[in-house]
């Protein structure tokens, strides 16, 4: 008995159809035209205002009159001199490393909902994410009502235990600190959730193989966890920066960037410009320097984050 072989003879492609010809053209149309909505809202309500606020920050408009004065770089150059734009960012950077407290508290905690001997992990994971989930004005008037001097739980608190009330939000020692504790409260379970989900991406052998090369917390801490969240960590620090630099909701409803100016940021004095002194041209300068400052400081970060990878 003879055994026979059959070999598939390969497909030979030929030509594309006249039909199929037809069909790429009209794809790439419908491919446009599906865009299109989603395009024409971001034109409206994100790029059209960023071109009026860079036109408007060569005016000089009180935001009332139909008409408004070109003045060119005047305004700048004034800005180049405010002293209370200047304190403003400083407020703005002594809240990022505020807010980097927030990023290590979340770590801790990260590190311990990660331990194999926790129970009810998505328990606490999820009650230490709720303040993130919170409206930052509902959070303002929450936290307002802890610190107030006379009435408020954590005064109470230091009276019961035989020691004076603090004016909190009144006096320029201690405002800008509570402020930022309280927008601290609102991330750290941001930062737990970001990092926790880092940490448990981590493949498990390496701490093992780690701890039979005789290496301690502190060397598996440093050589294993701390790389293996690098991503996380890049991401934290661009947002930090982002939401702090532009941050308003807090400092209004608390203290109105008082007492004097000591917990002013950028974002609430381009507020006060604009719509208190009516300087609608001289807020909008101010307002595309810090855009500037923010897009700067995101750029940089990204460009160490790709050396350090290569």
């Amino acid at each position: 008995m003879s055994a026979s072989t059959s070999l598939e003879r390969p497909t030979v492609l030929g030509p594309p159809s006249k039909a199929a010809a037809r069909q790429r053209p009209r794809a790439g149309v419908i491919g446009y035209w599906l865009v299109l909505p989603a395009a024409a809202i971001y034109a409206v309500f994100t790029l059209w205002p960023i071109l009026q606020t860079v036109y408007l920050s060569f005016t000089d408009w009180n935001g009332l009159s139909p008409s408004k004065s070109f003045v060119a770089f005047d305004n700048y150059r004034e800005l180049a001199g405010d002293r209370r734009f200047f304190g403003a960012l400083l407020n703005n950077l002594e809240w990022v490393a505020g807010s980097w407290l927030a990023q290590g508290l979340g770590l801790l905690l990260a590190a311990l909902l990660s331990a194999s001997w926790i129970r009810a992990r998505t328990l606490f994971r999820t009650v230490l994410f709720v303040p993130a989930t919170m409206s930052l004005v509902v959070v303002g008037i929450a936290w307002n009502q802890l610190y107030q001097p006379d009435t408020g739980i954590l005064n109470a608190t230091l009276r019961a235990a035989g020691l004076n009330g603090v004016g909190w939000l009144s006096d320029q020692h201690t405002a800008m600190p509570a402020v930022i504790a309280t927008a601290n409260w609102t991330y750290f379970g941001f930062a737990m959730v970001i990092l926790l989900g880092g940490l448990q991406s981590i493949d498990r052998s390496l701490y093992e193989a780690a701890s039979v090369d005789g290496a301690g917390p502190v060397k598996q801490f440093a050589h294993i966890t701390l790389p293996g969240i690098r991503n996380q960590i890049t991401l934290l620090l661009v947002l930090s920066f982002i939401n702090t630099l532009k941050t308003f909701d807090l400092v209004y409803i608390m203290t109105n960037g008082g007492p004097g100016h000591s917990t002013e940021v950028v974002a609430y004095y381009i507020y006060s410009l604009a719509f208190v002194t009516h300087q609608v041209g001289y807020g909008a300068a101010a307002a595309v320097i810090l855009s500037l400052i923010i897009l700067v400081i995101t750029i940089v970060f990204l460009r160490l984050r790709e050396r350090s990878e290569q």
